[in-house]
């Protein structure tokens, strides 16, 4: 899966300020030239955006009100180092530089909804987010992509990216036995949660409807985080691959999968006692997930990956959950 990364490219291109997009545009068919075509019909994401951790991450907003809780940047920054270095071990990842008066910023996957090459630039559902979403609208827009504004859009509508669940199927496993997969995805839920609205669901429904053959946009209530602990749907639901979800055992799961009507639409579903184990990031054929200290949940998720025939990558959670920050939530992940 290392065939095209090559981050220092891309971070060539970031010190010119995003000169030319045909640059970029171009540096990423040099770096398909070099892959056999087999590789080149199986890829599936092609590029990745991270974000640095501000030493005011320690202000990050969190429903914790413990004051026993608190974040060291240091480890934030070991943990998300790990991170980084694994995207780009996957695909060329852009990282962006940390603003100091954004504490929330690595939380990058909130500031957008990306598919195919048209994104939207979302209202985050907290106030003091808001001013998050520039530097990444600067870089979608100037990797080539088509960028819609949610503000234009409708000026109630909020949307946090976290909330906004997109099953899609990323090329892994066997090659020798496994057809290529370059799948849009037939379906994107998006969670009614605290930070986003129906007026941001919309707005979705407006952008991606008729995209690529058609995406059904479908709205799942969930829970307040007060009852569930569950900032965004994303926090109890998570994709594996187009046809396969993570989802907590119990009550809350169970209204989650009734609410996308996810057995009618033909997923099925990886139960797991740990809220916090359903949270991963599929990309290229590896399952990207937090250690977590409850066996059943390793048991059942590890065999579940290997009957699929994916990897796993165990990379630490610890300081962001103490912020509601979750696996998804430090990358978003491009096709372009």
């Amino acid at each position: 899966i290392a065939f095209i990364s090559s981050p220092s490219i891309i971070s060539e291109l970031l010190a010119t300020g995003y000169r030319s997009t045909m640059i970029i545009r171009t540096s990423f068919r040099r770096l398909l030239r070099g892959a056999s075509l087999q590789q080149q019909l199986k890829r599936s994401y092609t590029c990745a955006i991270t974000r640095g951790i501000p030493d005011s991450f320690v202000q990050a907003l969190s429903s914790k009100s413990d004051p026993q809780i608190t974040i060291s940047v240091p480890k934030a920054r070991e943990e998300h180092a790990e991170y980084v270095s694994f995207m780009r071990s996957a695909v060329p990842t852009v990282h962006l530089p940390a603003s100091e008066q954004h504490p929330d910023c690595p939380f990058v996957e909130d500031a957008a909804v990306v598919i195919g090459n048209r994104a939207v630039i979302c209202r985050i559902g907290a106030d003091s987010r808001k001013g998050e979403v520039g530097p990444i609208r600067e870089a979608l827009s100037q990797l080539g992509l088509e960028i819609v504004e949610m503000a234009n859009e409708c000026e109630s509508a909020t949307v946090d990216g976290g909330d906004v669940l997109h099953p899609v199927t990323s090329f892994g496993g066997d090659f020798a036995n496994r057809q290529p997969s370059t799948s849009v995805g037939r379906y994107l839920f998006v969670g009614l949660s605290g930070r986003t609205n129906m007026d941001g669901v919309k707005v979705l429904d407006e952008a991606f409807r008729g995209y690529k053959g058609g995406i059904e946009v479908i709205a799942v209530p969930i829970p307040d985080i007060t009852e569930s602990g569950a900032l965004h749907l994303k926090s109890i639901v998570t994709h594996v691959d187009e046809n396969t979800l993570l989802v907590p055992s119990g009550r809350l799961g169970d209204e989650v999968l009734a609410a996308m009507k996810a057995e009618e639409r033909g997923f099925d579903a990886i139960r797991l006692p740990d809220i916090a184990a359903c949270n991963v990031v599929a990309i290229n054929g590896v399952v990207m997930a937090s250690p977590t200290e409850c066996k059943e949940s390793t048991a059942i998720f590890e065999t579940g990956m290997n009957q699929r025939g994916y990897k796993i990558k165990y990379i630490p959670n610890i300081e962001y959950a103490k912020c509601d920050g979750a696996m998804t939530c430090r990358s978003i992940l491009l096709d372009i």
